[in-house]
């Protein structure tokens, strides 16, 4: 467990991960004490593509943005806001709890992911409950060619959304194969978000259709 009052003491950390230029990306938190303690370090599986040839070379540790820092935020709090802490001025975070490690991993993928289209992938979502309303770190669903799922938005600009997908997304034919994972970035319409009751229940609720 660590207390946040002020700045985010989050690294990201990029080390090389293949000779075609790919560093994994970690999570790092320096120790601030003069105690021998190291530095607690949490990998999250995401890829990031390198920029240049050195910089794939060696490892690289770069500072949370304020991107990184607001989405991280808006997920913490929304998911605390389910439970009873109350601190306006001090954000406590238990990193040994899976909800939290999934949060890291979406930051981590919307900093260093790389937005599939969702051509081919999505279907028409007419008379289904949209999302009431499009922002950073909202949870959405979207109907895909597998059904719904869950989504995360990370990025928006007018009618376009970013999102990190919260499951994998099957289909093609046999000329043509799409195959889009968890924690993924997918570009789609700001129309295609649904309210994420939808990937909750796995099906169409039946409260949601619109008439």
């Amino acid at each position: 467990m660590i207390e946040i009052s002020n700045e985010i003491p989050f690294l990201w950390r990029l080390s090389p991960e293949s000779s075609d230029g790919y560093c994994s990306v970690a999570l790092v938190i320096p120790h601030t004490s003069e105690s021998d303690i190291q530095d607690l370090t949490i990998e999250t599986g995401i890829l990031s593509l390198s920029s240049g040839n050195s910089s794939s070379e060696t490892e690289e540790v770069l500072e949370w943005n304020q991107d990184d820092i607001s989405l991280f935020l808006a997920l913490i709090n929304q998911r605390q806001a389910h439970g009873r802490q109350t601190h306006p001025k001090t954000l406590r975070v238990d990193l040994a709890d899976p909800e939290v490690i999934e949060i890291i991993h979406i930051v981590a993928a919307a900093g260093f992911g790389v937005a599939f289209t969702s051509q081919g992938l999505l279907k028409e979502s007419q008379g289904l409950a949209p999302l009431q309303k499009s922002e950073i770190g909202a949870l959405a669903s979207l109907d895909t060619i597998c059904g719904f799922i869950g989504c995360v938005v990370v990025d928006l600009e007018d009618e376009d959304v970013v999102c990190v997908l919260l499951n994998d997304i099957f289909g093609g034919t046999e000329d043509s194969f799409e195959s889009i994972h968890r924690h993924d970035l997918l570009l789609v319409n700001k129309r295609d978000l649904l309210n994420p009751e939808f990937a909750e229940d796995c099906q169409r609720p039946l409260d949601a259709i619109l008439h």
